[in-house]
C-alpha cells in the first residue's frame, strides 16, 4: 500500500506537468503526446507510473489514445477564460526565491500565478493591509473579476471585509473548512493519517512520540494523526505530545535541542513530526548523536518539502504526509474561474487528499 500511494504521488506530479503544458499549448491540440517510454525516461519513474499519469490525463479528456497509433492531446481542450480577466493574489512572496520557504510557502501563490497566467489572466498580488483596510480592499476588488486569499490572511476583520465584495473569492491554504460563507480549496489530512496508522499499528512500536508546532495547523495535525492511530488500534496511553518552542521556519534551534534531549530513548520507538522544518533540524541532531532514522527509530513527517523541490541532505530522506501543494494551487485558481464564468449563489469546499510518501526515515 505504501509503494502504491508513492506511485499515485509520482503520477500526479507527471499529470499536473502535462496539464500545464497542454493548457498552456505548448502541447498543441492533435500533436501526439511523448510515449509511456519516453514520459518514464524523462521523470526518471516506472512505466507503469507514466502509463497511470496518461491515463489520469485521458480520464481528464486532455489526451485520448488510438490503439496501435499512440496517445494524442485532445482538439477539444477545456474552453479558455476570456482575455482581460484580471485576478487578485491575497499572499505573501519572498523575493528573490528562497528554497526553504519557496517549498513551504510560497509554492501555492506562485503556482496560482502561473496557472492563471498561462490562461491569459492578469494578476495583481494584495498583501495583508490592502486585505484589512476596508477601503483599499474596495478600491483593488473594483477593478478585479475575482480573489484567491490565503488563510494566513483570514481573520475576523479580513473575514468581514472579503464578505462585502461582490466579486468571486476563494479561500486556501488550510487544513480546515473556515468560514462557511466562502469557497475554500484545503487539505484533507484524513487519508495519509490513515495509511500512516496502518503502518504505525502493524510494526507494534512500543511508543509514539509527537512533535508539533504552537499554531492551529500544528495542533489539527497533531490531533488528527492521535486520532487516525486510536481509530487504527493503538493505545493512546502509549503517545506522547511535546510542543516546540517556537516556529521552526523562524529558528530551527528550538527544534534541534529538543533533538539532543529525545536521543537517549528514543530508539524502537515512532516519532512523528508535524512539520518537515522541524524534521530537518532534528535530522541534523539525531546524526550528529550518531543515530539513525529508520533503524534506529522510525521518523514519520508532514508536508514532503522535498517532493517540491527543497533537498537539504542532498536527496529526499523524510518518509512523510504529502500535502498537494501544487494540485491546492491549480485547484483554487479552477474554482475561481468556474465561479467567474457560472456565477451561483453557491458555496463549493474542496478537499484535497494527503498522501504516504515512503522514503528512508520511516516504514521502508
Amino acid at each position: 500500500m505504501n509503494l502504491k500511494s508513492k506511485r499515485k504521488n509520482l503520477a500526479d506530479n507527471i499529470r499536473e506537468v502535462l496539464t500545464e503544458k497542454i493548457l498552456s499549448r505548448e502541447l498543441l491540440p492533435g500533436k501526439p503526446l511523448a510515449s509511456n517510454t519516453e514520459l518514464a525516461q524523462e521523470f526518471g519513474v516506472s512505466l507503469l507510473t507514466a502509463d497511470r499519469a496518461v491515463r489520469q490525463l485521458v480520464k481528464a479528456g486532455l489526451v485520448y489514445r488510438e490503439q496501435g497509433r499512440g496517445t494524442y492531446v485532445s482538439p477539444n481542450l477545456p474552453e479558455s477564460p476570456k482575455k482581460g480577466y484580471r485576478i487578485g493574489i491575497a499572499d505573501k512572496l519572498a523575493y528573490p526565491v528562497i528554497p526553504l520557504r519557496e517549498a513551504a510557502l510560497d509554492i501555492r501563490p506562485r503556482t496560482s500565478m502561473q496557472y492563471l497566467k498561462n490562461c491569459s489572466c492578469e494578476v495583481r498580488i494584495l498583501d495583508y493591509e490592502e486585505v484589512r483596510d476596508l477601503q483599499l480592499l474596495k478600491r483593488e476588488a473594483a477593478s478585479l473579476d475575482g480573489l484567491i486569499v490565503s488563510s494566513a490572511y483570514f481573520d475576523p476583520v479580513t473575514e468581514a471585509n472579503l464578505l462585502t465584495l461582490p466579486i468571486p473569492v476563494v479561500i486556501n491554504l488550510h487544513e480546515w473548512v473556515m468560514a462557511p460563507s466562502f469557497n475554500q480549496v484545503i487539505t484533507d489530512l484524513y487519508p495519509g493519517m490513515k495509511l500512516a496508522a496502518e503502518e504505525i499499528v502493524r510494526r507494534h512500536f512500543p511508543e509514539i512520540v509527537v512533535i508539533y508546532e504552537d499554531h492551529r495547523n500544528g495542533h489539527i495535525r497533531k490531533d488528527s494523526f492521535i486520532r487516525a492511530v486510536e481509530a487504527a488500534g493503538y493505545d493512546k496511553e502509549r503517545i506522547h505530545a511535546i510542543q516546540v518552542e517556537e516556529w521552526a521556519l523562524q529558528s530551527g534551534v528550538p527544534s534541534y535541542r529538543l533533538a539532543m534531549k529525545l536521543c537517549k530513548d528514543i530508539r524502537g520507538k515512532l516519532l512523528f513530526s508535524t512539520s518537515d522544518v522541524v524534521s530537518f533540524a532534528m535530522l541534523e541532531a539525531f546524526h550528529e548523536a550518531g543515530l539513525k532514522p529508520g533503524e534506529d527509530f522510525q521518523l514519520l513527517s508532514y508536508d514532503n518539502l522535498e517532493g517540491y523541490g527543497y533537498l537539504p541532505f542532498g536527496k529526499p530522506v523524510l518518509t512523510t504526509i504529502d500535502s498537494p501543494k501544487i494540485r491546492i494551487a491549480e485547484r483554487s485558481a479552477e474554482l475561481l474561474l468556474d465561479k467567474i464564468q457560472h456565477p451561483s449563489d453557491e458555496t463549493v469546499i474542496i478537499r484535497l487528499p494527503t498522501t504516504l510518501v515512503v522514503r528512508e526515515t520511516a516504514f521502508s
